[in-house]
């Protein structure tokens, strides 16, 4: 009941498209909705989790479609059974997050394909009309928005300078979309089931393989150097990339903040800093790429 109440809300809030601080809340408020049933499975065991995923689709599809009922399916629904059945096997929270997202991801995109088949269009394309008409939604939004005739004009004209770039990259905005729901679910059953998980490596102490910068290094080059549909693939590399090195410049933040003994409250204003700030999100992304040569989390030396 808790899931189909916050999944219900959600959709509420996120359809109010005249109030932009709605959508916001809802699209924060999205990354809650796998929680319940990936507490009731590790509490409770998998055949309960499938159970109340399965009767959550079908009663959301019920009240709102079935499309509606298979959207929350593939996305929240196996996010809420990948996540906490390979915690609980003992998997690294890193390798759960990357299963999980590459399986959403997968399915999501299998699900896409045989939509446009069956209405005969180019799942390509189709996935392009999707994004152009979110971001004509959002200028919509912004015609009824409460602002200033030339502020409207002005964000407009940002947003249709933008929107360009990101209908081109929505396939990296939806890849860490998912991440970051993922992530969120890792987090919220390691703070409430921590005793019942196997222990796992401290996000302070995490570090990615240092074979990605090669990774990263080869989107830098392809978003120079190729051009058509290999470039747009070169910058949507590059993108989740670099969200990745992002998360990493994170937890070198947790590292610091765990050192210096930083109280909880302090610690929670440095990470909204971070993540709300475009300068200090670049140099957090910075510090986790030079990561792999400084080794910012070395102990130093301390004079006696």
């Amino acid at each position: 009941m808790l899931t189909i109440g916050l999944q219900a809300m959600v959709a509420g809030l996120i359809s109010q498209a005249q109030n932009s601080l709605l959508t916001l809340m809802g699209s924060v408020m999205a990354l809650c909705v796998s929680w319940p049933v990936a507490l009731l499975v590790v509490r409770q065991g998998v055949a309960d989790g499938i159970a109340a995923v399965l009767a959550s689709a079908v009663i959301l599809g019920g009240w709102a479609g079935w499309p509606f009922g298979a959207a929350y399916l593939c996305q929240f629904g196996l996010a809420s059974l990948i996540v906490s059945g390979l915690l609980h096997k003992g998997c690294r929270w890193d390798r759960v997050v990357a299963i999980g997202t590459g399986t959403i991801i997968a399915i999501g995109s299998l699900g896409m394909t045989a939509y446009a088949v069956r209405i005969g269009k180019n799942p390509l394309q189709l996935a392009d009309e999707w994004a152009n008409r979110e971001v004509n939604r959002a200028l919509e939004a912004l015609k009824t928005a409460d602002l200033p005739p030339e502020m409207v004009q002005q964000t407009q004209a940002l947003f249709r300078d933008l929107g360009h770039s990101l209908i081109a990259l929505y396939p990296a905005v939806i890849i860490l979309t998912v991440a970051v729901m993922l992530l969120a679910t890792v987090w919220f059953l390691n703070r409430r089931t921590g005793a019942l998980l196997p222990e796992q490596v401290a996000f302070c102490a995490w570090k990615v393989p240092e074979n990605l910068i090669w990774v990263l290094i080869a989107g830098g080059v392809g978003t120079t150097f190729l051009q058509g549909g290999w470039q747009r693939l070169a910058w949507n590399v590059l993108v989740v990339v670099l969200g990745i090195y992002f998360l990493q410049g994170l937890a070198i933040l947790s590292h610091y903040f765990r050192v210096k003994r930083f109280p909880p409250a302090f610690r929670a204003i440095g990470y909204f800093l971070v993540v709300a700030s475009f300068p200090l999100r670049v140099l957090a992304t910075g510090v986790g790429i030079f990561d792999l040569w400084i080794d910012f989390r070395k102990p130093g030396k301390h004079k006696d």
